[in-house]
């Protein structure tokens, strides 16, 4: 696959979806009705249903004791059950496009592009299941037609880079963020009102390896399937809140470091991360197409859909991404956050005026911090095509430009920059295996 020109070819049919001015806030009954926001709450007294009708009723036996109230104070019942011995499946869901989902149908999502090719896609992220970001991806790539799981922490997992943290107990005993997974509630579960909606309580990276070995085979209908994969065709880790630009946010990145953790697995991944505030899902106006959220979503599916969609164009069952190979995407401040309006994509790299951390004293507290360094070794340019923009000037310029960097999991230095060193390696090992060789001869001739 020549992937080059295809992110080319997407990068420049997703800026011209990007452009299309948005629709004004459309107002009915069944937008208000999607715009209010649900909220998950714990009920002990689920268990894990086998199918579709069986979830229903769960859901409905719990009314009383899982009913919350919302913003508009509209009544929404979702409680959350144990998710560890869910066979649930996509097709015990409503179909994507469904009126009665709740979220999909929204307003705010009418400038989503429908995909030509939908995909089985795992959804996580590093700010927790209950942040605004992940919710309204969620919707915008059901709306585009993919089938989509979404398994995120239970608490926010900021700066866990690619660690696996599993759940040290049976159920969780601190509240995760916003009260979403409280006390008590499994360390795995989902939303017996819309499935696709699951925490665990892991590292980012944990989340993406159990929705791929456990949960996305049943989602998916792959138990069938021997191979690594579940019937997944791509993982999307984000909307981070707040931008991971360079090398050194990638290593720290738990949003990256789902989406390396899937590639590594064989699965092609897509990490996202905007410069948006921190906002609980419940902050969410589905039914208007300038909420930060709904925005960053709109543009994050329909880069989905044309990546996927000019990847498959000539052999639908062709990969999203070449193995080993991911890309991170990051925004810069959209209205009403920033004043960018009117987006452009870019093909970028890691690399170029990318900054790493130089420690100084902090002179009222005394104690050490943190300020950013544009160092030489963090921005050398060592593979790839040395000509591409970096992304971190790209988004930070001031031009409303969203970069996209494609990244590889061969950690191997290429040799066209280590010739030098590979020969003093090379002689080096040489030498100090010979005088391995010759310390143990004369060991040997000594105690004899």
């Amino acid at each position: 696959m020549k992937f080059f020109p295809l992110l080319t070819a997407a990068l420049v049919s997703s800026a011209a979806i990007s452009a299309t001015p948005l629709q004004a806030r459309q107002a009915s009954s069944s937008s208000s009705a999607a715009a209010t926001s649900t909220q998950d709450s714990f009920s002990s007294s689920s268990s894990s249903s086998g199918s579709g009708s069986s979830a229903t009723s769960s859901a409905s036996a719990s009314a009383s004791s899982a009913t919350s109230t919302s913003s508009s104070g509209s009544s929404t019942n979702s409680s959350i059950i144990n998710s560890y011995n869910s066979t649930l499946s996509y097709n015990s869901t409503a179909t994507a496009n469904s009126s009665d989902v709740y979220g999909v149908s929204a307003a705010g999502f009418a400038n989503v592009k429908s995909a030509s090719n939908p995909l089985n896609i795992v959804l996580t992220n590093d700010d927790s299941w209950g942040s605004a970001n992940i919710r309204a991806l969620y919707y915008a790539l059901r709306r585009a037609g993919h089938r989509v799981l979404m398994v995120a922490p239970s608490h926010n997992q900021s700066g866990k880079g690619g660690t696996v943290v599993l759940p040290a107990s049976l159920n969780i005993t601190s509240a995760g963020r916003g009260g979403f997974a409280p006390v008590g509630a499994p360390f795995a579960g989902l939303n017996v009102t819309d499935p696709g909606l699951r925490y665990f309580n892991g590292t980012p990276a944990a989340c993406a390896g159990w929705a791929l070995d456990h949960d996305a085979q049943y989602f998916f209908n792959a138990t069938s399937r021997n191979d690594s994969t579940a019937g997944v065709d791509l993982v999307v880790s984000g909307p981070n809140e707040g931008t991971n630009l360079g090398p050194f946010l990638y290593t720290l990145s738990g949003t990256i470091g789902a989406s390396y953790f899937a590639v590594e697995r064989n699965v092609p991944a897509i990490a996202f991360s905007a410069s948006t505030d921190v906002r609980q899902y419940t902050s969410l106006n589905l039914s208007d197409v300038d909420d930060e959220s709904v925005k960053i979503a709109t543009y994050s599916a329909n880069f989905v859909s044309t990546v996927a969609d000019n990847a498959k164009a000539s052999n639908s069952s062709a990969r999203v991404l070449p193995l080993g190979i991911g890309l991170t995407v990051n925004y810069p401040e959209i209205a009403p956050t920033g004043n960018c309006t009117d987006l452009e994509w870019v093909h970028t790299r890691l690399t170029g005026k990318a900054i790493i951390d130089r420690f100084v004293v902090n002179s009222t507290t005394g104690l050490p911090t943190y300020a950013n360094y544009v160092s030489e070794g963090v921005n050398a340019c060592l593979a790839g095509n040395c000509s591409l923009p970096g992304e971190t000037d790209v988004v930070e310029n001031g031009n409303c430009q969203a970069s996209a960097s494609i990244y590889s999991v061969d950690y191997d230095a290429p040799t066209n920059a280590t010739q030098d060193l590979v020969a003093a390696l090379t002689s080096g090992i040489q030498s100090l295996n010979s005088n391995g060789t010759a310390s143990n001869s004369s060991a040997n001739s000594t105690s004899a």
